[in-house]
């Protein structure tokens, strides 16, 4: 929870971990205490597919399951209400590679439950990221998500891509991407942001020339994360935001 005080409950932002075999862990965040000093509190969920709660947990979201991770957010985010000690009436969620994949899900399969969206190198098109993965993750790829090479998951994930998914999006959404990506292409940020402003719906885009597959260098670092709190601020704790 934040560390200064707000009149009545603080908004929230989620942050959803990459991977998705990866694990959110109690640890010091020098961006989450930035976000918690300026009165939004911070919730790390570790939805189905997450590691470190055993094998049958880490498989719940493989291959047709993938969305069910997704709709973990929204249930999350029901729970937060009975809790009480949150504003889930102004929630964001905020992810990178992966986590910026469930950002783009969640608000366009599940939409009226998040605010806003903060999405860094996020996954956008399953079919691409499949298909020009390394030969090691496509050894791990056809076990969690199927082989892109049969038709069946061809389909699957032309169909289930946020890239095909954007204008079901209808909250802003904050995007970046390094330009010297090599994991996945700035290309799909870029027509994610398209999109979305097409449709009306805002879509800044923080583009950083010299990063890659995260940001790597301080002043990139200082830069992106003090944009991303503005952002937060203007749509979640701004007067209109209230």
């Amino acid at each position: 929870l934040p560390t200064v005080k707000t009149e009545g409950k603080p908004p929230v932002l989620f942050r959803v971990h990459g991977g998705p075999t990866a694990q959110s862990r109690p640890g010091f965040s020098a961006a989450t205490q930035y976000l918690l000093g300026k009165g939004i509190a911070v919730f790390l969920p570790n939805v189905r597919g997450s590691t470190g709660f055993g094998h049958t947990y880490v498989t719940l979201d493989d291959r047709e399951n993938r969305l069910d991770s997704i709709r973990d957010l929204v249930d999350m985010l029901k729970y937060l209400e009975r809790d009480g000690r949150v504003d889930t009436q102004r929630a964001a969620v905020a992810g990178g590679s992966y986590g910026g994949y469930a950002v783009n899900a969640v608000l366009a399969n599940f939409p009226g439950h998040f605010k806003a969206g903060v999405s860094l190198f996020g996954v956008a098109d399953w079919v691409t990221a499949l298909q020009i993965a390394s030969p090691g993750l496509k050894a791990s790829d056809r076990i969690e998500y199927g082989d892109i090479t049969e038709q069946k998951w061809l389909d699957f994930y032309t169909e289930q891509s946020p890239i095909r998914q954007a204008d079901q999006i209808n909250v802003p959404v904050l995007y970046s991407h390094g330009v010297m990506d090599p994991r996945i292409d700035i290309y799909e940020t870029e027509v994610m942001v398209k999109t979305l402003r097409e449709n009306g719906v805002e879509a800044p885009f923080i583009r950083i020339p010299d990063e890659g597959h995260g940001w790597r260098k301080l002043p990139n670092q200082l830069f992106y994360y003090r944009q991303e709190a503005a952002f937060l601020e203007r749509v979640l704790i701004a007067p209109e935001a209230k």
